[in-house]
C-alpha cells in the first residue's frame, strides 16, 4: 500500500523551510520549457528539436497566517532593493520520490494579497535557473 503524506512535502528556500501551507495546491511546479518540440515538414519527414529552456515556476501557496509570508516578503524587498534575492530552492516529497532541487531561484512578485472573514492563502510564485534531473515522482 502506497502512502501519501502532505505534512512530508518540504519547500526551502534560501536556508528556510517554508511553513504554514494552504489547505489545497500546496506546491505547483510548472517546465517554463517546451521539452521536445517536434517538427513536420511538407514532405511528411517528423524531427525534433530539444528546447534548452530547463527553468520551472514554483507555486507556494502559503495560509495568510504564516510566518513565512514575512520571511518572503523580506527577501522579496532585498531583492528589488540590492539584486540579492536569488537564493536556492528545494521541493522534496519526504513520502516519496518528487524531487526539484534549483541552486538559483527568485520570488517572481508580490503575492496578490486580500483580508476575509477566514483564513486566505497567498500565492508566491518562484522562478528558477536551468534545473537539471528534476523528479515528479510517487510515493513509498
Amino acid at each position: 500500500m502506497l502512502t501519501y503524506d502532505p505534512r512530508r512535502v518540504i519547500v526551502i528556500f534560501g536556508t528556510k523551510q517554508l511553513t504554514g501551507m494552504a489547505e489545497d495546491d500546496m506546491v505547483t511546479i510548472e517546465p517554463l520549457g517546451d521539452g521536445a518540440v517536434q517538427y513536420v515538414g511538407a514532405d511528411g519527414e517528423v524531427a525534433r528539436s530539444m528546447d534548452p529552456n530547463r527553468t520551472y515556476k514554483v507555486t507556494v501557496n502559503l495560509a495568510s497566517t504564516s510566518k513565512s509570508n514575512d520571511y518572503l516578503s523580506r527577501i522579496y524587498n532585498l531583492d528589488r532593493q540590492t539584486g540579492k534575492g536569488i537564493l536556492p530552492l528545494l521541493v522534496k516529497d519526504l513520502s516519496g520520490t518528487t524531487l526539484l532541487s534549483a541552486d538559483e531561484a527568485y520570488i517572481h512578485n508580490l503575492p496578490e494579497a486580500g483580508k476575509n472573514r477566514e483564513i486566505a492563502s497567498q500565492a508566491w510564485e518562484f522562478h528558477t535557473g536551468n534545473v537539471d534531473d528534476i523528479i515528479i515522482g510517487g510515493n513509498d
